[in-house]
């Protein structure tokens, strides 16, 4: 099975999430920065693709970004992950930079999948760094998409810019595009950063 490294926002236990993700540091901090959606698809394709992909999660679970439809992970929205948000999307769609920033990391050989904890390291990812330090992660990507899409670490990207594909890797049981928004955060907790709700913005070609 491919393994990927795990990087500066992934280096966690699954056992911390439940110790930690009741705690109220981690509750509704927005993002200072706005963001446009990661995907971008007409609407009428974007209901298709959720009410599909959302078929068999609980209603509670499920909610919308725009136009699109969206899932809760109660199983790995914790803690200081609490404000990930999952895109219901097929895969092979495309995946835009949210904000213009530089490419900080990537993993991108692993092309395993499936529902189990064990999957947790075979995550394809991308994570952007933006102007006033914060981050933005977009995880299950098609093996090696970033680098099909020109994307290396250390480019500059600009907003709307293709950063790679939508693809099942890692832990996951169904298409999607997982994606958040992080800054660093010391505080008494294993977890260094914290997730953002993210602000959203409408996109505009430049």
């Amino acid at each position: 099975m491919d393994t990927t490294e795990r990087g500066q926002f992934r280096s966690i236990e699954m056992d911390d999430l439940t110790t930690w993700e009741n705690h109220p540091m981690w509750n509704n901090e927005l993002s200072k920065n706005s963001y446009i959606f990661p995907v971008n698809i007409p609407a009428s394709s974007a209901k298709a693709q959720g009410q599909a992909l959302s078929d068999g999660i609980p209603a509670e679970e499920i909610y919308t970004v725009g136009h699109y439809i969206c899932a809760k992970s109660p199983q790995t929205h914790r803690a200081a992950f609490k404000h990930a948000v999952d895109f219901l999307v097929l895969d092979g769609t495309p995946i835009i930079a949210t904000r213009a920033g530089t490419v900080f990391e990537i993993q991108e050989h692993s092309n395993s999948w499936g529902d189990d904890i064990s999957f947790r390291d075979t995550l394809n990812y991308i994570t952007l760094q933006h102007d006033n330090g914060e981050f933005t992660q977009y995880c299950h990507l098609a093996q090696y998409s970033c680098r099909d899409s020109n994307i290396r670490v250390g480019h500059k990207v600009r907003t709307g810019q293709c950063i790679g594909t939508v693809g099942k890797t890692g832990l996951t049981d169904r298409d999607h595009l997982h994606f958040i928004v992080f800054r660093g955060h010391r505080n008494e907790s294993p977890f260094q950063f914290k997730s953002l709700r993210p602000q959203w913005s409408a996109f505009r070609k430049p």
